[in-house]
């Protein structure tokens, strides 16, 4: 009985990982590993600002775009994926919920709604070691688009910007 006991524990215990790593499907959720990557990596930060569990535009963005294969193989190339998740329902960790409600106050002057995708950087100024103050340049901002090659271009398009 012990044994089985420890097979089925095994077994939700894969499942769960499974699942969760292909809800995440390359988004990050901790700002601090987000920053880390796009320093090592050379990339833009696209941040995805989302109510997953009852925004319906989120989810049709989502589906339409963010799970093909078209945007994942693009993604992976040209940004760093950061979502922030709203969530009414979906337990969430306590630090990445505390995390996005400062990044929501941070970002609220262009983020007025959900979804809203943005592509940035992130510019940090030390002073002997010590940051003093991070500074955001906002590429620019999309929202639902109904397939991946529209906004894939519109994101290209604000990417351009970048080093100019």
């Amino acid at each position: 009985m012990m044994c089985i006991k420890k097979l089925i524990f095994g077994f939700i215990f894969i499942f769960a990982t499974i699942m969760s790593s292909q809800e995440n499907d390359g988004w990050l959720v901790n700002y601090e590993e987000v920053y880390k990557a796009s320093i090592e990596q050379d990339k833009p930060i696209m941040a995805n600002f989302t109510g997953s569990d009852w925004c319906g535009w989120c989810k049709k963005l989502k589906k339409a775009v963010f799970d093909t294969e078209t945007f994942k193989k693009w993604a992976a190339k040209n940004v760093i994926l950061f979502e922030l998740d709203y969530p009414r329902r979906t337990p969430q960790d306590p630090s990445i919920k505390e995390q996005n409600r400062q990044l929501q106050q941070t970002f609220r002057s262009v983020v007025r709604g959900y979804p809203t995708v943005l592509i940035f950087d992130i510019e940090r100024d030390y002073d002997e070691g010590q940051k003093k103050a991070d500074g955001i340049k906002i590429h620019g901002k999309m929202g639902y688009m109904g397939d991946p090659n529209s906004f894939i271009n519109t994101a290209k398009n604000h990417i351009s910007n970048r080093k100019k």
